[in-house]
């Protein structure tokens, strides 16, 4: 059967798991308000792995693009990717998940490449605005502003005496990403300044003090967007001629209703 909608793959750990917004708190999350968005145009396909650092995204992706069908013939296309990784690795140092930022933005460079290589040689990049001209864009998704208190709350809860995440160390590391972004020509969303991490009050975009709450979800679904039709604006949902038959933008799928009676 040949698939010929195109897609969206949005590769991350927790906050992308968690994007349809099924956490108490979250609202209408910033996956579901994507899909609405791009609904008769493309499949939103979510890989989100909660937990889950670089080491683990990098043991992982050769299963996530066989399932998402890259680089396959009769697969559909990839519009673009969202790499959403970074929460976990910033973990502090002696914790089960963290990441030197080294080795973080290293991991971060293997799975880019990893991406493109495997549109490569399937042949089924389209020059939609990559680095390359033939592999779908790779969005960068920097981690968001972690508000502490509410965060070692939830740690006790969990039998931990205290917080293992830190604000300073979240932007690092959505620092160490956007040079990986400036480095390899992909676009990069830079949720800690999205979202308010040096501004007080920000904690309003979360729930547990790291987890989107619905002002959060809302905040990086239009991040996104704008991104979106910034960067690659071709790739936006089509506005013109009806949606379909405009000239720039992903068309609706299929005949319109009027054309068929």
């Amino acid at each position: 059967v040949t698939m010929s909608r195109p897609r969206l793959v949005l590769f991350g750990d927790s906050l992308t798991q968690f994007g349809f917004g099924e956490q108490a708190g979250s609202g209408f999350g910033w996956i579901s308000r994507l899909s609405s968005t791009y609904s008769r145009r493309a499949d939103v396909l979510s890989r989100g792995f909660s937990g889950y650092n670089t080491r683990h995204a990098l043991d992982v992706l050769p299963s996530v693009l066989a399932d998402c069908g890259a680089g396959s013939a009769g697969s559909g296309r990839v519009l673009f990717y969202t790499l959403w990784f970074g929460a976990n690795d910033a973990a502090l140092p002696g914790t089960r998940q963290h990441v030197p930022v080294e080795e973080y933005a290293s991991n971060l460079k293997k799975i880019v490449e990893m991406i493109r290589a495997s549109h490569k040689s399937g042949g089924d990049g389209d020059g939609d605005g990559s680095a390359d001209g033939r592999s779908p864009p790779i969005i960068l998704i920097t981690p968001p502003p972690v508000y502490q208190p509410w965060w070692e709350d939830f740690c006790k809860t969990y039998g931990r005496d205290k917080s293992d995440r830190t604000n300073d160390a979240s932007r690092q590391y959505g620092l160490a990403m956007k040079s990986v972004g400036d480095e390899l020509k992909c676009a990069t969303l830079d949720t800690w300044k999205l979202l308010g991490g040096d501004v007080p009050g920000f904690e309003k975009h979360l729930t547990d003090g790291l987890h989107l709450s619905e002002e959060g979800n809302k905040a990086i679904y239009e991040g996104l967007m704008a991104l979106v039709e910034d960067k690659i604006p071709h790739l936006a949902p089509m506005t013109e001629g009806e949606r379909r038959y405009g000239e720039v933008g992903v068309p609706l799928c299929e005949k319109l209703w009027t054309e068929l009676c």
